[in-house]
């Protein structure tokens, strides 16, 4: 018995020597092995022991069939599969194609690398692309974090994991939930796809494309992010937060929230410092303070708070600009001391309440910590105080050295005005008729106002000189006081209005940017889901798998039914003539390909989106131009691809002409479009779904059923792009183009003709063919919303097509 197995050892190890320049698996050991030709054909069960190893993968376990005609091998009980010093995949149970260099593993599946250890039920290893994948739940543990996911994918070179669907990562100091992570064991960092939240101690992140770094504690947030702590959130275009320190800044529309100071200041960067208890906020800034039924809004070029609830210090510099609906005013810089609740106007003050102008050289707002509302104002040196009167065109003026003001429920009601002080009052009847005009000196005056600021009396004090004139006996060069300057067009009146032209200039180019980037981030988010989705759809990405990488191939699957992989279709024979006739006609593609799947089921998947129908007895091959780029937008794809037949991410197959999507209205439409048209025989492949049917439809990109009879054209790409309408007129006069937006127009005699079908373009470029080349201006030049039944409005094509 012992020489039958060493004569049957000694046969195998001998073969499959032999069979090593082939890349056959290699059987190193095993305690016994036999073949039984009736039961199990061409296979050999390997037991106690066994070894096998193939192009630098190492495989043993206790039990194994090996399949030598397909170079294929199933292995049962403390299965292990070593690549390298890198990597060590354990499971109960395991499978290995040498051919395809793929392996699968189930049962208590656990992989080992440098950095992490990964545990699930079942795993997909693709050698070749040093990927190994699982679909049904996955442990990751690397050293302080721990990850869980429905789906997950591990990069063997990159040493990166992605997961996909309900990932949670637990770290001791905060929690990552997402449905799509990146995770680089190496270097610690996680990148976030779609709605995410990260939770720590003291805050809340969320995000819909970021990233962060679990060594660093560092994260970069875009697209709808914020972070949110117990009494303040932080939004904006761009956040970066360290966690260590505490400090988070934003680009473009950031928006700090603070709850408990009834605070929202925005700007387009802005820093925080928790631990600081501090902010800054620059371009376009601004605070708003809420004080019961109004508001008070402060700009500045740079705003810095510092300190505490209750000990908060507010200041703006340059151009600082306020607003509230009864006071606003203008200076060069403002300090505001949240604890003796004092604000320091600094720089040529200027302020209006109501409808009095007040200027000095320093100004004081003293409030009133208890109720939150202004307490008194101090204007210090040159104290001028103007107000227009009510019916004439004169203008009431006080003016002293110093002003005291008090406030009643935010209105000023009372002040004084001491030393050397001037008055001329226009003094008028409860019917509004003039007295006369007051024009006195004294050493100080009381105001007395009403509660609309009005002043209803004027008291003076000490050394009072002066008298009331009649109008006509005081001479207009007497009626104002010298320093004299009436500002009244500089007033804040809406809080609009507390941003000078530079800031709006500046805000309006930061926003039209960040829109720009919003769309296009838009458009990368759509391309992320499209992609998770079919990865977490388990069949369609097996068959995307097939297609990628087996188009014009023969598959022999593991029900031995031979079937030939097509553009995204499944095709099979009808006789065995027609195999014949595609190796002869096709000697690239003549070697049929082992599967050990089942890849065509008739009875359930006849008809399905998989049926390519019946293999031709002329049947050609048809290459594919693939496309690496991921991220094409329509603009890309239209410009680039036009006439062209793509098959998207869904092996769906479309024409593309002119800006619009066109499907086959029978197997026979793409066949005759190559026909007529075989410069465009090749077919772009892109990874990517453009065009969804059942959501697009009747759209604007929709073009409708190919013609059997449709013929490409090139459009002419116009090289200026800031076209006045009387040179598009002079240039383009009796020619369709299309715009900005890929909408499609007849320019005739100086007016835009619309609702061009694909029946009435051909009609029109057959009674025209001098005009048959389509001009694409990247301008938007009419818009149908806003202009027809304007003077460019020449109506419907049909008017002019007989």
């Amino acid at each position: 018995m012992k020489k039958i197995i060493f004569l049957v050892v000694s046969i195998l190890n001998f073969t499959v020597v032999f069979a090593q320049k082939n890349s056959k698996i290699i059987v190193d050991h095993s305690d016994y092995s036999d073949i039984n030709e009736i039961e199990m054909p061409n296979v050999i069960l390997l037991t106690g022991n066994v070894r096998v190893n193939h192009d630098g993968i190492i495989m043993t376990c206790n039990k194994a069939y090996y399949f030598r005609d397909e170079n294929y091998i199933k292995a049962f009980g403390e299965v292990q599969m070593v690549q390298g010093d890198t990597l060590y995949l354990n499971s109960k149970y395991a499978e290995y194609s040498g051919n395809v260099k793929k392996a699968f593993a189930s049962g208590n599946v656990v992989m080992n690398s440098p950095e992490s250890t990964m545990s699930t039920d079942t795993l997909y290893f693709d050698r070749n692309l040093q990927e190994a994948y699982f679909n049904s739940n996955g442990n990751i543990v690397n050293k302080k974090n721990t990850l869980t996911s429905k789906a997950g994918r591990y990069y063997v070179k990159e040493k990166k994991y992605q997961f996909l669907k309900s990932v949670v990562l637990k770290n001791p100091e905060y929690t990552i939930k997402s449905n799509h992570l990146d995770y680089c064991t190496k270097q610690g960092d996680s990148f976030l796809y779609g709605p995410s939240t990260i939770t720590g101690k003291d805050n809340f992140i969320y995000t819909e494309n970021g990233y962060y770094n679990s060594k660093k504690n560092t994260g970069f947030f875009k697209r709808k992010s914020y972070i949110k702590y117990k009494d303040r959130l932080i939004e904006g275009d761009s956040l970066y937060y360290d966690r260590k320190i505490e400090f988070a800044s934003g680009t473009n529309n950031v928006k700090i929230t603070d709850s408990i100071n009834k605070a929202i200041i925005t700007g387009h960067y802005g820093e925080v410092y928790k631990n600081k208890d501090s902010l800054y906020i620059t371009k376009h800034a601004s605070i708003r303070y809420m004080m019961e039924k109004d508001s008070m809004f402060i700009h500045a070029k740079k705003i810095i708070v510092t300190g505490k609830t209750g000990e908060r210090k507010v200041t703006g510099f340059n151009n600082v600009r306020f607003f509230k609906t009864d006071l606003s005013g203008k200076c060069d810089s403002i300090h505001s001391d949240q604890k003796i609740a004092l604000t320091k106007l600094i720089g040529k003050p200027i302020l209006w309440n109501f409808d009095k102008q007040m200027t000095g050289d320093i100004m004081h707002l003293i409030g009133n910590n208890k109720t939150e509302k202004l307490d008194s104002l101090k204007i210090l040196n040159n104290t001028f105080i103007i107000s227009k009167d009510t019916i004439g065109i004169g203008y009431n003026q006080i003016k002293g050295l110093n002003l005291y003001g008090k406030f009643k429920e935010n209105k000023l009601y009372e002040a004084d005005v001491v030393k050397n002080t001037e008055v001329i009052y226009y003094m008028r009847t409860d019917k509004n008729e003039l007295i006369g005009i007051n024009k006195s000196v004294s050493s100080r005056i009381n105001l007395s106002m009403d509660d609309k600021t009005k002043v209803e009396s004027i008291t003076f004090f000490d050394n009072e000189d002066g008298d009331i004139y009649p109008e006509k006996d005081l001479p207009e060069n007497a009626r104002k006081l010298r320093g004299f300057v009436w500002r009244g067009d500089e007033r804040i009146k809406t809080k609009e209005d507390i941003f000078p032209p530079d800031e709006v200039e500046l805000d309006k180019q930061i926003v039209e940017v960040s829109n720009k980037r919003f769309e296009k981030s838009v458009v990368q988010a759509e391309r992320i889901q499209q992609q998770d989705e079919s990865i977490l759809n388990k069949d369609d990405s097996y068959y995307s798998s097939i297609f990628n990488n087996f188009n014009n191939h023969l598959i022999i699957d593991r029900n031995n039914q031979i079937l030939l992989i097509k553009d995204g279709k499944i095709k099979y024979p009808k006789n065995n003539k027609s195999i014949y006739n595609y190796k002869k006609n096709n000697t690239k593609y003549s070697k049929e390909i082992k599967l050990n799947k089942v890849l065509w089921d008739p009875k359930t998947m006849q008809f399905g989106k998989f049926d390519g129908g019946f293999i031709e007895d002329n049947e050609k091959v048809v290459e594919l131009d693939i496309v690496n780029k991921t991220d094409l937008t329509y603009d890309d794809l239209f410009l680039k691809y036009n006439n062209r037949i793509i098959i998207n991410q869904n092996w769906e197959k479309f024409l593309i002409k002119n800006g619009k999507f066109y499907y086959p209205n029978s197997g026979e439409s793409f066949k005759n479009y190559i026909k007529l048209n075989p410069r465009y025989s090749k077919i772009i492949k892109i990874n990517q779904v453009f065009f969804d049917l059942k959501t697009m439809q009747f759209g604007k990109y929709d073009g409708g059923f190919i013609n059997d009879k449709l013929k490409s054209e090139d459009f002419e790409l116009s090289e200026n792009n800031d076209l006045t309408f009387d040179k598009l007129f002079e240039l383009y006069n009796n020619r369709i183009i299309l715009n900005k937006n890929w909408d499609m127009f007849l320019i005739k005699d100086k007016k835009f003709y619309y609702n061009i079908s694909r029946d009435q373009f051909e009609k029109y470029i057959k009674q025209n063919p001098n005009y048959s080349k389509v001009v694409k201006i990247n301008q938007e030049l009419f818009d149908l919303k806003t202009m027809q039944f304007g003077k460019y409005d020449g109506g419907f094509i049909e008017n002019l097509i007989k």
